[in-house]
């Protein structure tokens, strides 16, 4: 059941109470915790629907079948993400430009909604392979240790984040099994390289946005928790909030934390790679050990 805090509406005009109806409907319970029974239950759908549209969609699917599904989560993506945008500027009264969807859990939305639309099989498919690899990453590892997200005091964003990543995960399962990918450990460098190229294009824009962004407007604010540009938490001019990463750029100069955070990807990606081909390998075994027909007796 949804609260709405009756002492949020005492301090607010009226207004702002019309606000309340997108914004302060409040966690009803204590604050959700890592592994708690909602992290918990989250978890669950994440497997089960995993589970399901790998045996059903991703099964059977064709080109134009790939195109509607990943085209169907990331119009689901845009939809949340266009509510959390009205919840956060209703909120604050004006735009907070720090929640400006651009950080690494919020590119596979614009990849997901634009790659369907690609006419270039290869771009589209470095796309499908962002998604798979990088962008199944990224979900899952917040999926795994959701802590950060559970701050906030409103229900409908606790949703929002839990479906969000949860989604991420989902379309990269669906990629992973629709288009085969890590299929074969000599397929290592295609299946990855291409992801990567689009992750570079990211990078690119991000770093020319931050550039842009603080010499035209936001020089004069430092606080990045403010009204502040910071694409992907690449920009030289803010403390990165990441965990390693923030003590790398404090002590070290910034194309080497550039460069750091970009390995840490291939990394994790690398090792992502050879965890499904390890999943894959152990399923045609037992696939196969299953099938061998038991011997007859007389």
């Amino acid at each position: 059941m949804l609260v709405l805090s009756r002492d949020t509406i005492s301090q607010k005009g009226e207004k702002e109470l019309n606000m309340l109806v997108v914004t302060n409907w409040l966690w009803p319970f204590e604050r959700p915790t890592n592994y708690g029974w909602y992290h918990i239950v989250w978890l669950v759908i994440m497997v089960i629907s995993c589970i399901v549209i790998s045996l059903t969609l991703a099964k059977k699917h064709d080109k134009k079948i790939d195109n509607r599904v990943v085209f169907a989560f990331g119009t689901l993506l845009v939809l949340i993400e266009t509510y959390k945008q009205v919840f956060y500027t209703l909120e604050a009264g004006h735009y907070q430009w720090y929640a400006f969807p651009f950080q690494f859990c919020s590119v596979p939305m614009y990849v997901a909604f634009i790659a369907p639309l690609i006419r270039n099989e290869k771009i589209q498919d470095s796309m499908y392979k962002f998604l798979a690899f990088y962008g199944f990453l990224a979900g899952f590892a917040v999926m795994l240790y959701p802590d950060t997200c559970f701050q906030t005091p409103y229900t409908t964003i606790l949703i929002h984040t839990m479906l969000w990543h949860t989604t991420m995960v989902v379309m990269g399962v669906y990629l992973l099994v629709s288009r085969e990918y890590a299929s074969s450990l000599k397929n290592i460098v295609k299946d990855l390289f291409p992801g990567f190229i689009v992750l570079l294009v990211i990078i690119v824009i991000s770093l020319i946005v931050n550039e842009v962004g603080y010499k035209l407007y936001f020089g004069t604010d430092k606080n990045i928790y403010n009204d502040t540009l910071f694409f992907m938490y690449l920009s030289p001019y803010y403390p990165s909030p990441l965990p390693i990463l923030s003590t790398i750029k404090e002590a070290t100069p910034y194309i080497v934390f550039l460069i750091t955070y970009i390995v840490a990807f291939l990394l994790g990606i690398t090792v992502m790679f050879m965890i499904v081909l390890g999943i894959r390998s152990f399923a045609k075994i037992f696939g196969t050990s299953k099938d061998k027909k038991l011997p007859q007796h007389s």
